[in-house]
Protein backbone atom coordinates (compact mmCIF):
# COMPACT_ATOMS: atom_id res chain seq x y z
CA UNK A 1 0.00 0.00 0.00
CA UNK A 2 1.34 3.56 -0.80
CA UNK A 3 2.15 5.86 1.66
CA UNK A 4 -0.41 8.33 -0.10
CA UNK A 5 -3.23 5.53 0.49
CA UNK A 6 -2.25 5.61 4.07
CA UNK A 7 -2.25 9.52 4.63
CA UNK A 8 -5.32 9.56 2.91
CA UNK A 9 -7.05 6.89 5.02
CA UNK A 10 -5.80 8.87 8.02
CA UNK A 11 -7.34 12.22 7.16
CA UNK A 12 -10.56 10.26 6.31
CA UNK A 13 -10.37 8.87 10.15
CA UNK A 14 -10.22 12.33 11.03
CA UNK A 15 -13.76 12.79 9.98
CA UNK A 16 -12.76 14.61 6.37
CA UNK A 17 -15.34 13.68 3.88
CA UNK A 18 -13.86 14.48 0.81
CA UNK A 19 -10.51 12.34 1.92
CA UNK A 20 -13.31 9.68 1.91
CA UNK A 21 -14.72 10.66 -0.87
CA UNK A 22 -11.30 9.92 -2.53
CA UNK A 23 -11.36 6.26 -0.53
CA UNK A 24 -14.89 5.59 -2.37
CA UNK A 25 -13.62 6.29 -5.75
CA UNK A 26 -10.53 4.90 -4.86
CA UNK A 27 -11.65 1.50 -4.20
CA UNK A 28 -15.40 1.62 -5.02
CA UNK A 29 -14.35 -0.89 -8.02
CA UNK A 30 -12.19 -3.38 -5.54
CA UNK A 31 -15.76 -3.19 -3.53
CA UNK A 32 -17.89 -3.84 -6.44
CA UNK A 33 -15.95 -6.64 -8.05
CA UNK A 34 -15.89 -8.81 -4.83
CA UNK A 35 -19.48 -7.87 -4.06
CA UNK A 36 -20.19 -8.77 -8.20
CA UNK A 37 -17.73 -12.13 -7.37
CA UNK A 38 -20.02 -13.57 -4.66
CA UNK A 39 -23.60 -11.84 -5.64
CA UNK A 40 -23.56 -12.59 -9.36
CA UNK A 41 -25.92 -9.94 -10.08
CA UNK A 42 -24.72 -6.44 -11.06
CA UNK A 43 -27.68 -4.49 -9.08
CA UNK A 44 -27.52 -6.18 -6.18
CA UNK A 45 -23.71 -5.79 -6.27
CA UNK A 46 -24.09 -2.18 -7.07
CA UNK A 47 -26.53 -2.25 -3.72
CA UNK A 48 -23.88 -3.98 -1.71
CA UNK A 49 -20.77 -1.55 -2.25
CA UNK A 50 -23.35 1.29 -1.34
CA UNK A 51 -24.09 -0.51 1.82
CA UNK A 52 -20.44 -1.09 2.56
CA UNK A 53 -18.92 2.05 2.09
CA UNK A 54 -22.11 3.35 4.51
CA UNK A 55 -20.57 0.41 7.12
CA UNK A 56 -16.96 1.74 6.20
CA UNK A 57 -17.99 5.61 6.60
CA UNK A 58 -19.72 4.63 10.30
CA UNK A 59 -16.64 2.36 11.14
CA UNK A 60 -13.50 3.74 9.67
CA UNK A 61 -12.53 5.28 12.92
CA UNK A 62 -12.32 2.15 14.45
CA UNK A 63 -9.74 0.97 12.29
CA UNK A 64 -6.44 0.56 14.01
CA UNK A 65 -3.80 0.22 11.60
CA UNK A 66 -4.21 2.49 8.17
CA UNK A 67 -2.04 -0.26 6.24
CA UNK A 68 -5.13 -2.98 6.80
CA UNK A 69 -7.81 -1.12 4.95
CA UNK A 70 -7.67 -2.74 1.75
CA UNK A 71 -8.53 -6.17 3.91
CA UNK A 72 -10.39 -4.63 6.41
CA UNK A 73 -12.68 -3.43 3.36
CA UNK A 74 -12.39 -6.58 1.84
CA UNK A 75 -14.41 -7.97 5.11
CA UNK A 76 -16.76 -5.41 5.57
CA UNK A 77 -17.71 -5.97 1.66
CA UNK A 78 -17.53 -10.29 1.91
CA UNK A 79 -19.48 -9.79 5.55
CA UNK A 80 -22.14 -7.39 3.65
CA UNK A 81 -22.97 -9.80 0.31
CA UNK A 82 -23.22 -12.78 2.31
CA UNK A 83 -25.81 -10.49 4.58
CA UNK A 84 -27.03 -9.99 1.27
CA UNK A 85 -27.34 -13.15 0.09
CA UNK A 86 -28.85 -14.31 3.06
CA UNK A 87 -31.55 -11.77 3.40
CA UNK A 88 -32.85 -12.04 0.13
CA UNK A 89 -32.35 -15.55 -1.05
CA UNK A 90 -31.75 -15.08 -4.75
CA UNK A 91 -29.95 -17.31 -6.77
CA UNK A 92 -27.17 -15.17 -8.70
CA UNK A 93 -27.49 -14.20 -12.44
CA UNK A 94 -25.74 -13.68 -15.15
CA UNK A 95 -26.12 -10.52 -17.03
CA UNK A 96 -24.72 -11.76 -20.29
CA UNK A 97 -26.69 -10.84 -22.81
CA UNK A 98 -26.10 -12.94 -26.62
CA UNK A 99 -26.56 -9.30 -27.78
CA UNK A 100 -23.50 -8.24 -26.40
CA UNK A 101 -21.59 -11.20 -27.86
CA UNK A 102 -19.53 -9.90 -31.36
CA UNK A 103 -19.54 -12.22 -34.04
CA UNK A 104 -15.00 -11.73 -34.65
CA UNK A 105 -13.95 -15.54 -34.30
CA UNK A 106 -11.18 -13.98 -31.60
CA UNK A 107 -14.08 -11.95 -29.44
CA UNK A 108 -16.71 -15.00 -29.78
CA UNK A 109 -14.15 -17.50 -28.82
CA UNK A 110 -13.51 -15.69 -25.63
CA UNK A 111 -17.07 -14.82 -24.57
CA UNK A 112 -18.01 -18.56 -24.79
CA UNK A 113 -15.36 -18.90 -22.51
CA UNK A 114 -16.35 -16.06 -20.14
CA UNK A 115 -19.86 -17.13 -20.48
CA UNK A 116 -18.83 -20.36 -19.47
CA UNK A 117 -17.23 -19.75 -16.52
CA UNK A 118 -20.09 -17.16 -15.53
CA UNK A 119 -22.33 -20.26 -15.44
CA UNK A 120 -19.65 -22.33 -13.67
CA UNK A 121 -19.24 -20.23 -10.87
CA UNK A 122 -23.28 -19.80 -10.86
CA UNK A 123 -22.85 -23.30 -9.90
CA UNK A 124 -20.62 -23.03 -6.65
CA UNK A 125 -22.08 -22.65 -2.99
CA UNK A 126 -22.13 -19.08 -2.32
CA UNK A 127 -19.14 -20.19 0.00
CA UNK A 128 -17.45 -21.27 -2.65
CA UNK A 129 -17.46 -18.27 -4.95
CA UNK A 130 -16.73 -16.52 -2.10
CA UNK A 131 -13.11 -18.46 -1.55
CA UNK A 132 -12.63 -18.48 -5.26
CA UNK A 133 -13.27 -14.34 -5.56
CA UNK A 134 -11.06 -13.66 -3.32
CA UNK A 135 -8.24 -15.31 -4.24
CA UNK A 136 -8.49 -16.10 -8.33
CA UNK A 137 -9.95 -12.24 -8.89
CA UNK A 138 -8.80 -10.22 -6.50
CA UNK A 139 -5.78 -11.92 -5.33
CA UNK A 140 -5.57 -11.98 -1.17
CA UNK A 141 -3.18 -14.69 0.54
CA UNK A 142 -4.46 -17.21 2.14
CA UNK A 143 -3.55 -15.32 5.29
CA UNK A 144 -5.27 -12.25 4.12
CA UNK A 145 -8.40 -14.26 2.72
CA UNK A 146 -8.47 -16.46 6.87
CA UNK A 147 -8.41 -12.69 8.46
CA UNK A 148 -11.37 -11.53 5.82
CA UNK A 149 -13.53 -14.73 6.77
CA UNK A 150 -12.50 -15.32 10.32
CA UNK A 151 -11.55 -18.62 9.39
CA UNK A 152 -8.56 -20.76 10.01
CA UNK A 153 -5.64 -20.86 7.31
CA UNK A 154 -6.42 -24.54 6.76
CA UNK A 155 -9.76 -24.06 6.04
CA UNK A 156 -8.73 -21.52 3.41
CA UNK A 157 -6.83 -23.86 1.61
CA UNK A 158 -9.29 -26.94 2.08
CA UNK A 159 -12.19 -24.51 0.65
CA UNK A 160 -10.08 -23.15 -2.13
CA UNK A 161 -9.38 -26.47 -3.24
CA UNK A 162 -12.49 -28.22 -3.16
CA UNK A 163 -13.88 -25.23 -4.57
CA UNK A 164 -11.39 -25.04 -7.82
CA UNK A 165 -12.28 -29.19 -7.66
CA UNK A 166 -15.84 -28.32 -7.84
CA UNK A 167 -15.38 -25.39 -10.54
CA UNK A 168 -13.46 -28.13 -12.96
CA UNK A 169 -16.04 -30.29 -12.41
CA UNK A 170 -18.68 -27.86 -13.74
CA UNK A 171 -16.57 -26.52 -16.73
CA UNK A 172 -15.59 -30.44 -17.84
CA UNK A 173 -19.30 -30.98 -17.40
CA UNK A 174 -20.03 -28.13 -19.73
CA UNK A 175 -17.60 -28.99 -22.19
CA UNK A 176 -19.76 -32.38 -22.41
CA UNK A 177 -23.21 -31.09 -22.90
CA UNK A 178 -23.01 -31.50 -26.95
CA UNK A 179 -21.82 -27.68 -27.62
CA UNK A 180 -20.79 -27.41 -31.22
CA UNK A 181 -18.22 -24.97 -31.74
Amino acid sequence: MKQDDVDLIRVAKQGRTEAFEALVRQYKAFVFRTAYGILRNNMDAEDVTQETFIKVYHALRGLREERTFPSWLARVTVRTALDWVSKHKRQPSVPLDAEQVSTRTDVHASADIRMDVERALDGLTTEQRTIVVLRDVQGFGYDEIAEILDIPIGTVRSRLHYARAQLRELLTRGDTRGDTR
